[in-house]
């Protein structure tokens, strides 16, 4: 009976309609994390509307802030950096990110933010595949945009990248979405997935909520992302073997998955040529992550400050002159090893609240390989991992 109710409380959650501020929050997070058109071309503006938009609805929820420890001393950090190097525009904002954050995951329950996500980035699935296949046929034509700015020019429907120009000039037919490249949309991808796993645990075969999952799997394999793929097929092996603990039969199709999931790796062209020493993403990542690894311990407790000249001048001395994609060393590099000890802390605790239909342990390996491989451990996408809802229905 108590597990009827339960159940019974659930689905009532996930059924009501979330209101149109709501919803312009998490379109928020996603346009704030790593868009091209509206975050690094117009972020000052981005920013704004972020706050501005988290605000409201934190006023019109009657929000009462959650915070947790990785909250307090993220903030706390981020002073401790201004005393030592000052202040810029990255720190600002950082301090945007983090505060606007706060507000909208204290104004959601887990499991109405999961529902509305899902459904956000459903709709972007459809929308960037069906533009991507204009474009294929030669139906509509992008226009170039961003000339001029430090060489991020794109083609772009709509708002929409389409590969190619500047940057992005190897990118050709590579679904890239809103985002600047194929590695962050599927971060996005695979988040939303991560958050609404337990949708697969349905008995029918077929139902709306995993169609839903079915297209957001679809679209991580057609963007060609390296990461993408090892971060899916992570989660699919994870997502057996979490079942497989009571069942001859799960053990079975974990196994095949682990099998299948090997033997793509291994064929795939996509991920061969990104590990390949040919291959220039492949030298610059590398680059980054033995860099960074290395300035970790050059100030291990106060970190060489965020665009700082401390910063600046230990890149140089490690020839660190990429963009610093990893992501989590970065953050660990420039704020210290507080931040990534908080960092996992909180990750484990909100893991464990929000029920994730993972092994722990898959479940950290796979948010780390999202955080290395990106540089946007600073964003509300990622923020949203560690940051506590104000309810949990389902943990």
């Amino acid at each position: 009976m108590t597990g009827y109710c339960t159940e019974d409380l659930l689905m009532k959650t996930i059924n009501k309609s979330l209101t149109i501020k709501e919803y312009a929050a998490i379109v928020m997070i996603l346009l704030s994390s790593g868009t091209a058109y509206f975050y690094m071309f117009h972020a000052g503006l981005t920013l704004l509307s972020l706050f501005f938009i988290a605000s409201l609805v934190a006023i019109c929820n009657k929000a009462k802030l959650h915070y947790n420890s990785f909250s307090i001393i993220y903030g706390v950090l981020i002073l401790t950096n201004v005393l030592l190097y000052g202040s810029n525009l990255s720190l600002i904002g950082d301090v945007l990110f983090l505060i606007s954050t706060l507000f909208i995951t204290s104004s959601f329950s887990f499991d109405a933010f999961r529902k509305g996500l899902l459904n956000v980035v459903l709709a972007l699935s459809v929308i960037s595949l069906f533009l991507y296949i204009l474009y294929i046929f030669n139906i509509v034509t992008p226009s170039l945009q961003g000339v001029g700015k430090n060489g991020l020019e794109g083609y772009y429907l709509y708002a929409f990248h389409v590969f190619g120009g500047g940057h992005y000039i190897a990118m050709h037919y590579k679904v890239c979405g809103l985002f600047w490249e194929p590695g962050i949309y599927q971060m996005v991808l695979n988040i939303c997935l991560l958050m609404n796993l337990d949708l697969l645990d349905r008995r029918s075969l077929i139902n709306k909520r995993k169609m839903k999952l079915s297209i957001i799997i679809i679209t991580v394999l057609l963007i060609q992302s390296t990461t993408g793929y090892l971060v899916l097929g992570t989660i699919i092996v994870g997502y057996y073997l979490n079942k497989s603990q009571n069942s001859v039969k799960f053990k079975i199709i974990t196994l095949i998955s682990a099998i299948i999931f090997g033997i793509v790796i291994m064929l795939s062209p996509v991920v061969t040529d990104k590990f390949s020493m040919d291959n220039r993403s492949f030298i610059v990542r590398a680059n980054d992550f033995i860099g960074l690894s290395y300035a970790i311990f050059e100030r291990p407790l106060t970190g060489l400050g965020v665009g700082s000249k401390v910063f600046e001048q230990v890149s140089d001395k490690l020839g660190m002159t990429s963009s610093l994609s990893a992501g989590i060393l970065l953050q660990t590099a420039q704020f210290g090893l507080l931040w990534i000890i908080t960092f996992y802390y909180s990750l484990v605790k909100e893991f464990r609240k929000r029920a994730i239909k993972l092994p722990v342990y898959v479940y950290v390996i796979v948010v780390t390989f999202l955080g290395i491989g990106e540089p946007l451990a600073f964003s509300p996408l990622f923020l949203i991992n560690v940051l506590p809802f104000n309810r949990y229905e389902n943990g």
